[in-house]
């Protein structure tokens, strides 16, 4: 078998020295090859070749095919297409890279870079990225990055970063992100991130944010945050924030917040707070306050309160509906069902129950429980009784 080899290789030699004085196809200029009709083995610069070749540096080529190894660092110009197992000592480089791509240092495609491609310090492309791409420092394209995206500490896309993602710092995409996001210190978009997205400190998507969102510190966006939201200190929605919405300090839209929303400090939705939703020392809205609300600090709308509230210091809107719980002070210009407190009051109607120290009504259509009852629209000398007041 070995003897066979060697005459079979033998005889490629040969019929390859008995050629060299023909002319040879455009294609193969700069190589030695042992082959027929670019295909073979090569030595060199070929610029079309198919089989398996090796060359010092790739410059100008136009179609590889096989298994291409280079020892140095790519020309100055960026052409042609290998497709296959692409192997550079320091990086394997061209126009488009398709199939397996290995760089010692770095991977490098002017226009697309496809497949599976492993750079120990970068992955570059200055189109987009398709597939399993690894760049031990980073990886980059200009263009999109699809598949599997490893950045050792960034991965940096010019547009759209889709599928599973994880860079040690930071994972930037200018466009949208999609898929399983991980940025070990930063998740940052210009568009919007969806899906299972981590962000170490935190996460930014200009547009948006929706799916499973978390962070260590905050979530940011300047349009909507919807899904799951955990963010370490905060969350904050320019647009509104939807669904669970979980912060050990703030939770602060200035539209809407909706779903189920705790926060350690506190609840802020411009546009209004529907749902179930917890803060700690406060939730306030310049709009409706609707659903379950518990706050051991101050509940506090410029509009209405509607539903089950407890405020610890206290409850204040313009109009209250409801079940409203006030340890300390409970005030509303119209207030209809139950509020208690040290000190109800209601500036114009009281449609129900008041129970306090103090209740204090101009117009009571109801009855007031406490230590000292005024009703202001009663008969002067039942205006203020101890114990009970009623008008109905």
């Amino acid at each position: 078998m070995i003897k066979r080899s060697v005459h079979a290789i033998l005889l490629c030699f040969t019929v390859s020295f008995l050629t060299l004085g023909q002319e040879q196809p455009q294609s193969s200029s700069g190589g030695f090859n042992l082959g027929v009709n670019n295909y073979g083995i090569s030595f060199g610069n070929s610029s079309i070749h198919s089989g398996l070749r090796f060359n010092w540096s790739d410059d100008g080529i136009e179609r590889i095919n096989g298994v291409n190894f280079t020892l140095w660092k790519p020309g100055d110009n960026l052409t042609g297409t290998v497709n296959g197992l692409s192997i550079g000592i320091l990086a394997p480089a061209a126009e488009d890279l398709n199939g397996v791509n290995i760089g010692g240092l770095a991977v490098i495609a002017g226009n697309n870079l496809n497949g599976l491609s492993l750079g120990s310090l970068a992955a570059v492309s200055l189109g987009s990225a398709t597939g399993i791409k690894l760049g031990g420092l980073a990886l980059v394209a200009k263009g999109d990055i699809t598949g599997i995206n490893v950045g050792g500490l960034a991965c940096v896309s010019g547009g759209e970063i889709m599928g599973i993602s994880l860079s040690s710092m930071a994972l930037v995409g200018k466009k949208s992100i999609t898929g399983l996001n991980f940025g070990g210190l930063a998740l940052v978009s210009e568009g919007t991130i969806t899906g299972l997205n981590f962000g170490g400190i935190a996460a930014v998507g200009k547009d948006g944010i929706m799916g499973i969102n978390v962070s260590s510190v905050a979530l940011v966006a300047e349009g909507p945050i919807d899904g799951f939201n955990f963010g370490g200190i905060a969350v904050v929605g320019k647009e509104h924030l939807g669904g669970v919405n979980i912060a050990t300090a703030a939770l602060v839209s200035e539209g809407p917040v909706y779903g189920v929303n705790i926060s350690g400090l506190a609840v802020v939705g411009s546009g209004g707070i529907k749902g179930v939703t917890f803060g700690g020392a406060g939730i306030v809205s310049k709009s409706e306050i609707a659903g379950i609300n518990l706050t051991v600090g101050d509940l506090r709308s410029d509009e209405s309160i509607t539903g089950l509230n407890f405020g610890g210091y206290r409850i204040r809107a313009r109009e209250i509906r409801g079940i409203n719980l006030g340890i300390i002070t409970t005030e509303a210009k119209y207030s209809t069902g139950l509020m208690t407190g040290v000190y109800n009051r209601a500036t114009g109607t009281l449609r129900g129950i008041s129970i306090g120290i103090f209740n204090h009504a101009t117009e009571l259509f109801g009855i007031q429980l406490g230590i000292l009852n005024w009703a202001e629209n009663n008969p002067e000398y039942l205006r203020i009784l101890p114990l009970l007041n009623f008008h109905l």
